[in-house]
C-alpha cells in the first residue's frame, strides 16, 4: 500500500503544480512518461524500493497523528 500512497501524493503534487501555473501540462506529461520509462529500466527495482520506503514513512507519519 505504501507505493500507492506515494503515487497518490506525487499525482497530487503534479496537479497542484499544474493548477498553480508552476508547470505546464506538457512538462508534467514529460515527467510522468520519464517516470514510466525509468521504472521499466534496470533501475526500476531501486526506484520502487525507494518509493516504497518513502511511502511507508509517510503512511506511518499520517497514521500516528
Amino acid at each position: 500500500m505504501s507505493v500507492t500512497v506515494t503515487a497518490v501524493l506525487l499525482a497530487l503534487a503534479v496537479v497542484l503544480l499544474i493548477r498553480s501555473s508552476k508547470v505546464q501540462f506538457g512538462g508534467a506529461l514529460v515527467c510522468v512518461v520519464f517516470g514510466l520509462v525509468l521504472g521499466a529500466t534496470p533501475a526500476g527495482p531501486a526506484v520502487n524500493s525507494a518509493l516504497s520506503a518513502f511511502g511507508s514513512w509517510v503512511w506511518s507519519q499520517a497514521t500516528t497523528r
